[in-house]
């Protein structure tokens, strides 16, 4: 029921692009639903310089001038970054983009949303990936874990939304993604 009525928002209303201008760098991101309807996330590799290092993510990455469309580069990411083959025929839809501020550039980042056919076996790529963690649509429908927390930007304290799922802290942009999957799943539910 869940995932059919994903299906039908994501092909009744197809995801929004964002232009982020000349400056932008652009990436695509993968929602991994397997059959026991679990999606997929991964806590990054701790990296110098990533503004993102460590943080709770949706498997995917930057678009490389070779690749053709930003579904391909999740699924090219999502191949690398934890092992799993995302065949074309599992894609459900695109949801909208979401953007990150100005920081001299902008990161566009692309969500495709996969309903996997079986329980696939991961093999992270510990260069990029630090954890792999399932957790199930009803527990990020039901609220679970939703709550705030203090986080410290330009020396302002701001107190920024979260999802918090056994010790894991989903936040940022992928919880902006997360809360469009869930809008999608509960709306006409």
């Amino acid at each position: 029921m869940m995932l059919s009525r994903l299906k039908t928002s994501l092909k009744r209303t197809p995801g929004r692009s964002i232009d982020g201008g000349a400056q932008s760098k652009h990436a695509a991101v993968a929602l991994v639903i397997r059959p026991n309807l679990d999606l997929l996330f991964i806590r990054r590799a701790t990296q110098e310089g990533d503004p993102w290092s460590g943080h709770m993510a949706l498997p995917g990455g930057r678009r490389d001038p070779s690749d053709p469309t930003l579904n391909f580069v999740a699924r090219r990411e999502t191949l690398e970054e934890v092992g799993v083959v995302l065949d074309p025929s599992t894609l459900l839809g695109r949801m909208n983009d979401v953007a990150s501020p100005v920081r001299p550039s902008r990161l566009v980042v692309s969500p495709f949303v996969f309903a996997v056919q079986d329980d696939p076996a991961l093999v992270m790529d510990f260069r990029e990936v630090a954890a792999c963690f399932w957790f199930g649509l009803d527990r990020l429908v039901s609220g679970e874990g939703r709550g705030t927390f203090p986080y410290v930007h330009g020396g302002r304290e701001l107190v920024l939304p979260c999802v918090v799922l056994d010790g894991q802290r989903i936040w940022g942009m992928t919880l902006g993604i997360v809360d469009e999957l869930i809008e999608r799943l509960t709306i006409n539910a």
